[in-house]
């Protein structure tokens, strides 16, 4: 049986979008893991009972800030121009956000939505292969390719992956001493750069071996990567 609010909610105003607006700022700040309905109502100054007039449970209530926060990405530069450069927009988009909320973001990432904003994620995805002529089962195929990069890269980006060396320059020489003291000679070699990372080019990189792969696949001209401005 759902749960019924004092109606306090009611008189200052609260809202759904309210509650997940606070929501979101709550768990940008704290993380996910401190977050409960109990600290929420306690910010918006009102008992935890009233926040039931606007969502049934803690669940529902994340699965509304993952929808937000989708809803906040701008797809509009995808929506033109070559096919590559499509892609390119998307995946920048998407990053952007999820770098504007590294705490929240993963919501996103590890929750399910049916939401129009996640729709809205998948169509614009869809809409970078069109030039490419892929049938509907392979375009979806590139798609579920290109969201697994996405999310996993992202996921690294905000601590929440396997990372094979450090992010920090400070540790960077203990991180290739360490790889080389394995003594194997291909991770020797490879240890000066195994042990740093620098997440702008690592995305950009997966991003255009991504589009070359698409590119080579269906045998249209690659574009050299992205213009420079």
């Amino acid at each position: 049986m759902k749960a019924q609010g004092t109606g306090r909610g009611r008189r200052l105003g609260l809202t759904r979008d309210k509650v997940i607006a606070a929501a979101v700022t709550m768990i940008d700040r704290d993380g996910p893991d401190s977050f409960s309905l109990r600290k929420l109502a306690t910010e918006l100054g009102v008992e935890a009972m009233s926040l039931y007039n606007h969502v049934p449970n803690k669940e529902a209530l994340l699965d509304g800030v993952a929808e937000a926060l989708l809803a906040e990405v701008d797809f509009s530069a995808s929506a033109t121009g070559p096919w590559q450069d499509r892609v390119r927009a998307h995946a920048t988009a998407f990053r952007a956000t999820a770098l504007r909320h590294p705490k929240a973001f993963p919501l996103v990432l590890t929750r399910p939505t049916k939401s129009p904003a996640a729709l809205e994620t998948i169509r614009s995805a869809l809409a970078g292969f069109t030039d490419l002529g892929l049938p509907p089962e392979e375009a979806v195929h590139a798609l579920r390719s290109y969201a697994a990069y996405i999310v996993g890269t992202i996921m690294r980006e905000l601590g929440h992956a396997i990372s094979l060396g450090t992010w920090d320059p400070g540790h960077a020489q203990e991180r290739i001493e360490e790889i080389t003291a394995t003594g194997d000679p291909l991770l020797a070699a490879a240890a000066p750069y195994l042990a740093v990372g620098d997440h702008d080019a690592e995305f950009d990189y997966g991003i255009e071996l991504l589009i070359a792969g698409l590119a080579a696949r269906v045998e249209v001209p690659g574009d050299g990567g992205p213009r420079q401005a």
